[in-house]
């Protein structure tokens, strides 16, 4: 699986198009930046004003290279690039990378055309193609620096983290802050517009590489979710973490337009539920990537939903760091009574409580018996130590008693430090490999996505053959989903205003009226839903109006009441899949904004846990809602809702059931829309 990008990442020769002579000037510094890393195989600059770079020949052009190499790094502009790509191709380059911009994403027909030049010379010659648009690869593992970042011509520690980015520039930020920190680098890629090579095919190669524990990945997209989903479970077979950041929101797609929960869900949310869903730990800056990364590349293996232990000296350190791990969704859960009794054994009356202030127990009890005692308690996995400046050498007997007692019950350490730590602590931590951490927040967000990160990859679901799904109205939405075990409220089709009337005194007064028009999803706007219609006269008289503003058909149900009003349905969003989304419905549905959502290929946990996300599952898990099975009975709606998604496959764009009601126990859906996926000749069309 990763043998196409060895040439990349540990090349044999490189080739530098566009290389320079003039010191200081881009096209000397990628030969520089080359050299100063330590690259020991063979480098052919190449410029047409020939010379030579650092004791290396500068050739005039491809032509005259003396083999062909393994790598290529392309720093033209991109009329030049699309030209050098198909000469380097045809030579035999296995591996080139296109740092230049002017390609898709100019937005125009010309930079679309050169990037589909690039495609089609990829798979033409075999050669693989990183970028365009892009700056490049770095390799710690083997000493290769291919790009013009200021990172790229600095030697970086070697370590666990691969880091595989959308954008560029902000390798040279990352590596600021790892070397802070003390994060070590495998490797780094800038995948630009993805022309050929894309993030999955580096993650690829990243899940084999035995140098990388860490896959830290800055997204603007996914674009195939099947795909990214297996290689994250590769990843977490080998014992790897997987970290992400999502760079960027989009608005909802073409469903959007005839669906509430289409235009309530977005690519925001939808990328949050694709990531959960596949054990991927995700951030909101990259401070908390970074130190996630570091985090899981030293000894801090937590399982998923770690429990903290935290210990300060004073209260108000304690209390402002429970405040920030319940604040990311991380417990501190009291100490056992078993070790509220060895505290209170050897300082009686100290009332220590987690957090722990050692101020409590000072005098009465060492900071090394306190500190085990606390890291032991079976309800902790990982001990945070709030780093107060202590005079003399109480600050010193704090870092060693976190040290030599890290030995003893072996669970991970961590150390806030918001003022930093003196410089006879400091040493001591990194030399047992102590991460210290500045920010609280940046902390427990990095320790949550460990937390996520350590999520098992979810069980297969039992393949499908996609059902057809033809042309579908409302009517035949609605039998669909009654056929797939989706409850929903009993609908009559009528014709004419005098059967309207047969199957209202059939199912009984009150009914609901609502006129079947094409192209018409909302219908209340328009006046084509009666509600409470109690008597034939009326019922004749508000179908025969129906039916003269242009209805093709009435349907006619009976009045359903809940005590509650939710919405269900199934998004797609391009290249991740689709989503079942719930939360609170009916006509303030889009104010409230309540929803949760989740891929269709969840199991129950996994739609329980969304639910309870939501107002509605808080509304349903009270005690005042008296029904103990009603979110139970709501999973079991929604586990069939997902398993008709997954049976229709990508015939399906949307589904939307608003109002579903809820009534104790009981669940059943009164409007529903079905959305058949445009075929492709229509998309291409």
């Amino acid at each position: 699986m990763a043998q196409p990008l060895t040439p990349l990442y540990h090349p044999r020769s490189v080739v530098l198009v566009g290389a320079g002579t003039t010191p200081g000037k881009l096209g000397a510094r990628i030969v520089d930046n080359l050299v100063d890393n330590g690259f020991t195989g063979r480098v052919f600059p190449v410029n047409r004003r020939g010379g030579e770079i650092r004791g290396h020949r500068v050739y005039p052009d491809l032509a005259s290279l003396p083999e062909p190499a393994d790598a290529a790094y392309v720093l033209v502009p991109a009329d030049a690039a699309v030209d050098a790509a198909r000469e380097l191709g045809r030579a035999g380059t296995k591996v080139a990378i296109i740092a230049a911009a002017g390609f898709a994403e100019t937005g125009t027909a010309e930079g679309r055309a050169r990037e589909d030049a690039l495609t089609a010379i990829a798979a033409e010659t075999g050669m693989r193609i990183v970028g365009p648009n892009c700056n490049g690869i770095y390799s710690a593992t083997h000493g290769v620096s291919i790009g013009f970042n200021t990172a790229h011509g600095v030697r970086h520690s070697a370590g666990g983290v691969a880091v595989l980015s959308h954008s560029g520039a902000l390798f040279s930020t990352m590596m600021l802050r790892a070397e802070e920190i003390g994060m070590g680098l495998s490797g780094f890629v800038s995948t630009g517009n993805e022309c050929d090579l894309t993030t999955v095919d580096h993650m690829e190669y990243f899940v084999e590489d035995p140098a990388t524990t860490v896959l830290a990945l800055l997204l603007d997209s996914v674009t195939d979710g099947e795909r990214f989903g297996r290689v994250v479970a590769a990843a977490k077979a080998r014992g790897k973490t997987v970290l992400a950041l999502k760079l960027g929101t989009s608005e909802v797609g073409a469903s959007a337009a005839v669906a509430h929960s289409s235009r309530m869900a977005g690519s925001a949310a939808a990328y949050a539920a694709f990531l959960a869903h596949h054990g991927v730990g995700t951030v909101d800056t990259i401070e908390q990537l970074i130190t996630a990364a570091r985090l899981a590349e030293s000894d801090l293996r937590a399982p998923a939903r770690p429990r903290l232990g935290i210990t300060a000296m004073s209260g108000g350190a304690g209390t402002t760091t429970a405040d920030a791990a319940s604040r990311w969704g991380l417990a501190v859960p009291p100490l056992s009574a078993a070790t509220r009794r060895a505290i209170d054994e050897r300082a009686p009356g100290a009332l220590l409580e987690n957090p722990v202030d050692f101020g409590g127990a000072q005098g009465r009890l060492k900071i090394r018996e306190l500190i085990d005692l606390v890291a032991g308690d079976p309800g902790v996995d990982v001990l945070v130590h709030y780093h107060h400046p202590q005079p003399g050498s109480a600050g010193v007997a704090a870092a060693e008693a976190l040290v030599s007692g890290r030995s003893t019950h072996g669970k991970p350490v961590l150390v806030l430090a918001p003022g930093g730590v003196g410089p006879e602590e400091e040493p001591r931590y990194a030399a047992a490999g102590i991460p210290v951490v500045r920010d609280t927040d940046v902390l427990m967000g990095a320790v949550a996505a460990l937390g996520a990160a350590a999520e098992p990859a979810p069980a297969t679901p039992d393949p499908v053959v996609p059902q057809d799904l033809g042309p579908v109205d409302e009517v035949e939405g609605t039998r669909l989903l009654a056929a797939a075990g989706v409850p929903m409220a009993e609908l009559a089709v009528a014709d004419s205003a005098d059967e309207a009337v047969a199957h209202a005194e059939r199912i009984g007064w009150p009914v609901v009226l609502k006129g079947v028009v094409a192209g018409v999803a909302h219908k209340s706007d328009l006046g084509l839903v009666v509600v409470g219609v109690a008597d034939a006269q009326r019922a004749r008289a508000e179908a025969t109006r129906l039916f003269g503003v242009g209805a093709s058909a009435v349907t006619v149900q009976p009045v359903v009441r809940g005590a509650l009003e939710a919405l269900a349905g199934i998004v797609t969003e391009p290249g991740l899949g689709r989503f079942l989304v719930v939360g609170l419905g009916g006509v303030h549905a889009e104010a409230l904004a309540d929803l949760a959502m989740v891929q269709v290929e969840a199991g129950r946990a996994e739609l329980r846990e969304a639910v309870q996300r939501t107002r509605l599952g808080a509304v349903l898990c009270s005690p005042r809602w008296g029904a103990p099975g009603a979110v139970d009975a709501l999973v079991g709606v929604l586990d069939r809702l997902a398993a008709f998604a997954r049976a229709h496959g990508p015939a399906l764009e949307a589904v939307d059931i608003n109002p579903l009601l809820l009534d104790g126990e009981a669940v059943v859906g009164v409007d529903a829309l079905v959305v058949r996926a445009a075929p492709a000749a229509e998309v291409l069309a």
